[in-house]
């Protein structure tokens, strides 16, 4: 596990982290804007990033005044643009894997062009006319 994913801060040592009171996280945890991982004996865990994600949520309802219904509605939003960003990088490598195949390709038809045709010199070449004589 990741070190900043794993859970190793009890409650009111994140609540002093984040600067909130733990009641505090208790509601963002009620409100599914946090996620603690709970321990055998059923105490809520932080992470370092669960601490980092508290301080967004901070920052955006006392900094930019926001509830805490549009703090759902932002980390939502930022959720998915993370998941479209992801989906945006794959979609453009494959691409420019099949841009990479096509151009092979048409290389290959082109040098076939070398084998099957036979160029003639100018002189050699007999124009038709529209009626045949």
């Amino acid at each position: 596990m990741e070190i900043r994913k794993k859970p190793v801060f009890m409650i009111g040592v994140a609540a002093e982290l984040i600067g909130v009171h733990p009641q505090t996280l208790r509601m963002y945890e009620q409100k599914g804007l946090l996620v603690p991982r709970k321990s055998i004996k059923n105490t809520r865990l932080y992470s370092q990033e669960d601490i980092e994600r508290g301080r967004y949520i901070q920052k955006l309802t006392q900094e930019m005044g926001m509830n805490l219904a549009g703090v759902r509605m932002v980390l939502d939003l930022e959720r998915k643009i993370e998941r479209l960003e992801k989906e945006n990088a794959r979609l453009a490598r494959k691409l420019e894997r099949q841009q990479r195949e096509h151009f092979l390709a048409i290389q290959e038809v082109h040098r076939s062009y070398k084998r099957e045709l036979v160029l003639l010199p100018r002189g050699e070449l007999v124009r038709r006319s529209g009626s045949p004589s």
